[in-house]
């Protein structure tokens, strides 16, 4: 991992003064403790960094921009929430999931009310406007598309690689966007960046999301904060899965299929793994991730701002690049 700038930590800094009351001070405590656990936990907040590095190409004033991150943030972790009741998750960021902690009732409940908390942080702000709430709503809507998509895709034998970014789109994606898209609406100025803004947000998506995939079988567990190989266990469609069968033979193909599908988790993974290298996905996987990173970069750079500003979202996507959780 790379050392941050002092430009970047100050808006470390920032964010953690902005995202101090992601904490809900209400009772029933049975409703509202597996919030707090969960944001006790932090996690990496990368879609409140990415509206601050967004804001900072186009404005110089933070105050308006407390409420969205809020309501981006409480929108994420109720996504989070529910995605581990459905996956049957144990582990989230280091610990326990709510629905492993406490009960899935209540891991159910208190993702409801997170949402409906989302809301709330942008009603209490006077920067969002009814264009900006519009967008937020259509985003919430195409995440949970996008979430069933995915269950969708799990019963299926195969996933081509068209499949596999329409779903990430959606689920991944469209939260991302909506993050580097959000100042865009506060003023005039920015509003004129929008469709970039908007295209670096699906490249940045796409790109998480597939370095996601690659850290779940490739990256250290207790660095990653859950269990190493999960994706495979709940035959999930990840990136590696569609590459796999992009290039396999037809003896591999359905070698592959016939392991990922399987029930048989004692050795499953290793199974997996053994082909995914024969296949050298792990390569290609890792020049997706470069060729991507060089679309944002390069989109970046056509941004008509000044160069140090533009330095200040480079450094985050190299940060991004190094990351290990």
């Amino acid at each position: 991992m790379i050392e941050p700038s002092i430009y970047f930590k100050d808006l470390l800094l920032l964010l953690d003064e902005l995202t101090a009351d992601l904490k809900i001070k209400k009772e029933p405590n049975t409703l509202y403790d597996p919030i707090n656990y969960l944001f006790l936990k932090k996690g990496k907040r990368i879609r409140a960094m990415l509206v601050l590095l967004s804001n900072q190409l186009f404005h110089d004033n933070t105050t308006a921009l407390k409420e969205i991150v809020l309501g981006i943030e409480s929108l994420h972790n109720f996504t989070l929430i529910h995605d581990d009741v459905m996956d049957n998750a144990v582990l989230r960021r280091g610990g326990a999931t709510i629905n492993k902690k406490w009960s899935i009732n209540q891991a159910i409940l208190s993702g409801d009310v997170l949402m409906v908390h989302a809301y709330q942080h942008l009603l209490h702000s006077k920067a969002v406007n009814k264009l900006f709430l519009q967008k937020f709503t259509e985003t919430a809507i195409k995440i949970c598309e996008g979430q069933q998509l995915d269950l969708d895709m799990q019963t299926n034998a195969t996933c081509s690689l068209d499949d596999y970014y329409r779903i990430i789109e959606s689920k991944t994606g469209s939260l991302i966007q909506l993050s580097l898209t959000a100042p865009c609406y506060l003023t005039e100025e920015g509003f004129k960046y929008l469709n970039t803004m908007n295209s670096i947000g699906l490249y940045v998506g796409q790109l998480f999301q597939v370095q996601d995939d690659y850290l779940d079988l490739y990256g250290e567990e207790e660095k990653v904060g859950k269990l190493t190989g999960g994706d495979i266990l709940e035959h999930k469609k990840t990136f590696l899965y569609s590459v796999a069968l992009n290039s396999a033979s037809s003896k591999q193909k359905e070698q592959l299929v016939n392991i990922y599908h399987s029930n048989n988790t004692g050795d499953k993974v290793r199974q997996i793994l053994t082909l995914y290298n024969q296949l050298s996905v792990k390569e290609t996987v890792q020049k997706e991730i470069g060729k991507l990173s060089s679309k944002i970069f390069q989109l970046i750079n056509t941004l008509d701002v000044r160069q140090g500003k533009k330095e200040l979202f480079i450094e985050f996507i190299k940060l991004l690049l190094t990351r290990n959780s």
